[in-house]
């Protein structure tokens, strides 16, 4: 049976960080809920079962990710979930679980948008951790999603993993600077894979 935590990055959107924490200390009841936070933001716990893991610098999108799996996995769960903090997802963990159930893949994910999805244990320790060099943001999803089709796994995309409440990059907005890798990442991409997301040529990285 599914056991899932709820892990979340941040960096400069606390205030809606915080709306979405009002909420989860319902609906994540019983499971842990971490954040990774990498702006050194003043946030309010709203439950007992909320953390804050407070970084001394940025470590991007996939750090934190292979952060909050690394500490979600460790703790017994069999899935984590991975949320963005301007977004806000009402389904209990205990409906996510049954459906997972109910349905079992090789990951999670919503439509359209990478901003919620669900890995499961066997996928991180088959696929590996996010690639940290796509830093700060941006192609480290086009990559695991890549990695994965390498490997035969299979996607439940899904609307039943779309967040109720949707804000289109609002870190970004609030820091466009927090964008200027966006080439750099692209064309690491390209010369990872041997062309650019869903053009992809290469079995393994680098051609080797």
């Amino acid at each position: 049976m599914a056991m899932i935590a709820l892990g979340i990055p941040t960096i400069n959107r606390a205030d809606l960080l915080q709306e979405a924490l009002e909420i989860y200390k319902e609906t994540w009841y019983g499971r842990h809920v971490y954040i990774v936070d990498n702006g050194h933001q003043t946030i309010n716990l709203t439950a007992s079962n909320q953390r804050v893991m407070t970084m001394p610098q940025n470590i991007g999108v996939s750090g934190s990710w292979n952060l909050l799996c690394k500490t979600l996995f460790a703790k017994g769960y069999t899935h984590v979930a991975l949320l963005n903090d301007d977004v806000i997802w009402r389904k209990t963990a205990d409906e996510i679980e049954e459906h997972i159930d109910a349905n079992p893949n090789d990951f999670y994910v919503g439509l359209g948008t990478w901003c919620l999805f669900v890995i499961p244990l066997t996928t991180w320790e088959s696929v590996g951790k996010f690639d940290e060099q796509f830093f700060p943001a941006y192609f480290e999803d086009n990559d695991y999603c890549y990695r994965m089709r390498l490997q035969g796994l299979k996607r439940e995309n899904s609307p039943f993993f779309n967040p109720e409440v949707f804000r289109n990059s609002q870190t970004i907005a609030r820091d466009p600077s927090l964008n200027q890798n966006f080439d750099r990442n692209r064309n690491f991409f390209i010369d990872k894979w041997g062309g650019a997301p869903s053009q992809e040529t290469f079995k393994t990285p680098y051609n080797r």
